[in-house]
């Protein structure tokens, strides 16, 4: 057999259940030193499991049936060989999709990193543990040392991404692998994962493989890419070409759901019969939280994260809520439903004043607005099936006959693009995408006219994502759904919203309606957040100029 050239070398690789149920078919790509490759494709296509079968972390119940994969020359797994155990973390280092589910959180921050150091260098705890501060600092988190004595819990999302790289790097690997590594992250904190990234790959000569449904990431930071559909790589080549002059359907397919047109702006008329009215009205809102002390004797600070807001929410409208991490989207968004008190301010729900509010009347109000959290793993109870998760509110609410409620949960599944037979499943059997559509369906299942969607589909694939944003649109006009709809996906946002709020720091700095904000924005801040998320055309010519 040729030893390749290439830095990683798959050929052939493919991954069956112990039944023979294929998952990947044959697939073959090589990755360079200092060379950034992307897997791309929709939920489903196996490339999360290809990227997983590298590092030797298969799920159980899954085998690599036949390939090889080789690294710097030497064939680290095959068919008839175990994976070797050793190049794990010291070769080959890996950014997790979820951070928070694939840190331990009982460990601080410093701890987790220096115990890689000890385990894989063989130096003592002390001198693993400055070597770990050394990495935090390196990867762009302020105040390192105060870092490594926090727990992931206490980072912000940008951080704890951070600290996942900071842990894969630990080693100086010779490929980095990095899984859906800026989901869910806000368009300026991406675009500084992805340089920071780059700067890695070309500082420490290591290869990167990306795996990733952001295809404005890959026209931006990849050199080359594969496109990956039921468990095939259909299409592979030079990034710039592949974007501009895809051979295959379905990488056409892909393209175009990645770049939405505008919604038409006479959709929505916020004077129109039954929508004069607002929904929600918020006067002066304003909520701070108390900041960590030192000393438990001198009385904590408290920080502002909500500035007094004062916003209407128009009935069956689709107002997008954008800003980067820290602004207070989250906040403003959990405030209106209840989940947390504001300090000052006033809250009306279709005239309701809920400061305040009586047991009974906060009790019809969650029937009637719902929540899609951010994180659907933290958000699903991980020992109940799913179909038993998206019942129990219908049970509790008497909304279906017993009979009926089966039915009823299965036409949910369909309707965010899943099938009926998923809901004997577990949480844990279903992809990051997937378990987001789960938590839609379970937000759905009670008819609200308020929902709040929190990132709702910032872990979807592409054509997925226009599945449930045309979805919420059809739910806007047939059940008359209001939605505050809370992005860093400013595609979606364009696609999906009539209005758009911009909050920058607690505060608002910009409002109006989603074509004038996003195509003429008129405050320096929103044109710094639009400048971060270039499409595709935008990202290549970025990448050409630089």
């Amino acid at each position: 057999m040729a030893i390749s050239s290439a830095l990683l070398d798959v050929q052939n690789l493919t991954i069956k259940t112990v039944s023979g149920s294929p998952l990947v078919n044959n697939i073959s790509f090589q990755v360079n030193r200092r060379e950034m490759v992307a897997l791309v494709g929709e939920s489903g296509s196996g490339k999360t499991l290809s990227s997983l079968s590298l590092i030797g972390l298969l799920p159980g119940g899954l085998d690599m049936e036949a390939g090889s994969i080789s690294l710097n020359g030497k064939i680290i797994a095959s068919s008839g060989q175990p994976f070797a155990a050793s190049a794990r973390g010291k070769q080959l280092g890996m950014i997790f999709q979820e951070p928070m589910t694939s840190m331990n959180p009982v460990l601080k921050v410093g701890e987790q990193i220096a115990e890689v150091l000890v385990r894989h260098k063989k130096i003592s705890w002390r001198q693993a543990y400055r070597e770990a501060v050394a990495l935090l600092d390196r990867v762009g988190i302020l105040e390192p040392e105060r870092r490594a004595k926090q727990y992931i819990h206490q980072l912000s999302g940008g951080m704890r991404q951070r600290v996942m790289i900071a842990s894969a790097i630990s080693c100086k690997p010779l490929l980095l692998i990095a899984d859906e590594p800026t989901t869910a992250l806000d368009v300026t904190i991406q675009a500084q994962i992805l340089s920071l990234l780059q700067d890695l790959q070309n500082e420490m000569d290591m290869g990167v493989l990306l795996i990733t449904h952001d295809l404005s990431l890959v026209a931006r930071y990849a050199d080359r890419a594969c496109v990956m559909h039921q468990g095939n790589i259909v299409e592979q080549g030079n990034v710039q070409q592949l974007l501009t002059q895809p051979q295959q359907p379905y990488t056409q397919k892909l393209i175009a759901a990645s770049q939405p047109a505008p919604r038409n702006k006479e959709v929505f008329d916020a004077g129109e019969t039954g929508r004069a009215t607002p929904l929600i009205r918020l006067f002066a809102l304003t909520k701070s939280y108390p900041q960590a002390q030192r000393l438990p004797f001198i009385a904590a600070k408290r920080q502002t994260v909500l500035f007094p807001t004062t916003l209407d929410i128009h009935r069956g409208e689709i107002l997008g809520l954008i800003g980067e991490s820290g602004s207070g989207k989250t906040t403003l968004g959990r405030a209106i439903i209840g989940l947390i008190e504001a300090d000052s301010g006033k809250i009306e729900f279709d005239g309701i004043l809920l400061n305040g509010a009586n047991t009974a009347t906060r009790h019809k109000m969650r029937r009637r607005a719902q929540i899609i959290f951010q994180d659907p793993y933290a958000s699903l109870n991980p020992k109940i099936t799913v179909g038993e998760q998206i019942a129990e509110p219908l049970r509790v609410y008497k909304l279906r006959e017993p009979a009926k409620i089966t039915a009823r949960v299965e036409e949910l599944l369909t309707l965010v693009g899943l099938e009926a037979h998923h809901a004997s499943r577990l949480p844990s059997a279903f992809s990051g995408g997937q378990r987001q559509r789960i938590a839609i369906a379970r937000a759905l299942a009670l008819e609200p006219e308020l929902l709040v969607a929190d990132e709702a589909v910032s872990a979807l694939d592409l054509s997925v994502r226009g599945q449930v944003l045309a979805l919420l649109d059809n739910l806007r006009h047939r059940l008359g759904l209001t939605v505050l709809f809370i992005s860093h996906d400013l595609a979606a946002v364009k696609q999906v919203c009539d209005r758009v709020v911009v909050l920058y720091h607690g505060k608002i700095v910009e409002t109006g309606e989603t074509n004038q904000v996003l195509i003429a924005p008129r405050h320096a801040y929103t044109q710094q957040l639009i400048a971060a998320a270039p499409d595709i055309t935008q990202a290549l010519r970025l990448r050409k100029a630089s």
